[in-house]
C-alpha cells in the first residue's frame, strides 16, 4: 500500500491548495489530486457514540492513583504510556503502554500512544488529568495522510468523554499540557520510579482475577498444542507450527503473547530460551513449551510444560521429568511469607543435586 504524505501540523483540507502536499519525514511521496482533497471530508456518515460505563478496573486504579498522590504531596507527577517505535516505512511495532502508566490508569490494551497521566497538585492532594491526542476531525489532513495516527489507516482514536466515562478520570487533549512543567516523571526519577514499581508487587481483587484469567487462557492454549502435534510432526519446522497453534489461541482470547514462545523439542529443549523455533518436532523426542497468554488488561501467565512428543515417556525421560517435579514440590513447600528467593531455588536445587549424585552425573568439586 502506498503510504500517503501529510502537511505540516494544523493545516487542513481546506488549506491545502497544493496538490503535491509531502511530508518530509517519509521518502515515499504521494500527490495528492485536487479532486481527492476537495471530496475526501465529504459525505461521511455522523458519528454516533454513547459514553460507557465504567470499566471493573476503574475504581481500583482510582485507588492506586490515591495512594500515589498521598505518597508525594504538593509534586507535579508525569506518567507517561510512551510511544511508537517504526518498525518500516508506515508500520509501527505492536504498542505497549509503560506498565505504571497501564496499571494506574487501567486503560490496559486500549491505552494510546503519547498520552500522559498528570497529578496536578491541590491543597488536599491531587488532580489527575489524562492527557492523549483527541481524534483528529475528518476535515483534517491527519485524518487521511497520517499513516500512524490517522483515522484514514488504523481507525479513529477515542473521544475524551468517553475514555473520561470510561476510566473515571478527567481527560483533556494531549496538546494542552506543557511538558517542561513536570516536578518528577517515570523513570526519571528514581524516588516516583521506585514507587510506582513496587505498588504493582501488591495485588488487587482485579489484579488476581486478571492473572488467573491469563493463566486459564495459557492453559486452553496448551491443550491445542498437544492435541496438534501430530501436525507438528508431519511440517519440517513443527516447533512453528506449535508457536502458531498457541498465538492463534493468545489473540483470540487475550491480547497476545506475554514474551515470545519457547517451543523447544529434542536438542533445542536443552537451552534455557531457545525462541527461532525453527526445528523438527519428532516423535521419541520431549518437547519444552515455555508461554503465556497477555490478557486484555496485560496481565501476562508463564506456564512451562515438557510432554512426550509420542505421548508416552521413555524410562529415562521419565526419571528426569519425575525428578523435576519433586524439585517443583520442593520449592512450592519451602515458599512461605518471609523466606527469600534464594532458599526457594535452594529448595530445588537440593533435589536436583541428590537425583544427579544417585545417576552418577553430578559433576565432582576438586
Amino acid at each position: 500500500m502506498e503510504d500517503m504524505s501529510t502537511p505540516a501540523d494544523g493545516d487542513t483540507i481546506a488549506d491545502t491548495s497544493d496538490a503535491d502536499v509531502v511530508e518530509e519525514k517519509t521518502n515515499r511521496r504521494q500527490p495528492f489530486p485536487q479532486g481527492f482533497l476537495d471530496t475526501i471530508s465529504t459525505g461521511w456518515a455522523e458519528r454516533t457514540e454513547s459514553l460507557p460505563a465504567p470499566r471493573a478496573q476503574a475504581p481500583y486504579a482510582a485507588t492506586r492513583r490515591d495512594t500515589v498522590s498521598k505518597a508525594f504531596p504538593g509534586r507535579r507527577l508525569v506518567v507517561p504510556a510512551g510511544g511508537l517505535k517504526q518498525r518500516s516505512n508506515d508500520t509501527d511495532y505492536p504498542f505497549r503502554a509503560h506498565s505504571a502508566f497501564a496499571h494506574l490508569t487501567g486503560w490496559a490494551a486500549d491505552s494510546e500512544p503519547d498520552s500522559l497521566l498528570v497529578f496536578e497538585p491541590t491543597a488536599d492532594g491531587h488532580d489527575v488529568t489524562l492527557y492523549f491526542r483527541e481524534r483528529a476531525d475528518r476535515t483534517t489532513a491527519e485524518f487521511y495522510s497520517d499513516a500512524t495516527i490517522g483515522e484514514f489507516w488504523i481507525g479513529p482514536r477515542p473521544s475524551l468523554a468517553g475514555v473520561a466515562a470510561d476510566l473515571g478520570v478527567a481527560t483533556a487533549p494531549l496538546d494542552g499540557f506543557a511538558a517542561g512543567d513536570a516536578d518528577l516523571v517515570v523513570d526519571e526519577d528514581a524516588a516516583l520510579t521506585q514507587f510506582v514499581s513496587e505498588l504493582r508487587l501488591i495485588k488487587d481483587e482485579y489484579e488476581i482475577a486478571e492473572m488467573k484469567h491469563a493463566v486459564a487462557v495459557t492453559a486452553s492454549g496448551f491443550d491445542d498444542v498437544i492435541r496438534d502435534l501430530p501436525r507438528a510432526i508431519e511440517h519440517p519446522r513443527g516447533e512453528r507450527i506449535v508457536e502458531g497453534v498457541f498465538h492463534q489461541r493468545a489473540r483470540n482470547d487475550g491480547n497476545w503473547e506475554g514474551y515470545d514462545t519457547i517451543a523447544a523439542s529434542g536438542p533445542h529443549a536443552c537451552y534455557l530460551h531457545w525462541t527461532r523455533n525453527d526445528g523438527a518436532v519428532l516423535p521419541g523426542d520431549l518437547i519444552l513449551i515455555d508461554a503465556g497468554v497477555e490478557a486484555d488488561s496485560l496481565y501476562t501467565a508463564d506456564i512451562t510444560r515438557t510432554l512426550p512428543v509420542s505421548g508416552t515417556f521413555t524410562e529415562v525421560q521419565r526419571r528426569v521429568y519425575e525428578t523435576v517435579r519433586e524439585a517443583e514440590d520442593a520449592a512450592f513447600a519451602a515458599a512461605r511469607p518471609g523466606v527469600k528467593f534464594r532458599a526457594v531455588h535452594e529448595a530445588a536445587m537440593k533435589v536436583i543435586a541428590e537425583r544427579t549424585a544417585e545417576w552418577g552425573v553430578l559433576p565432582v568439586s576438586a
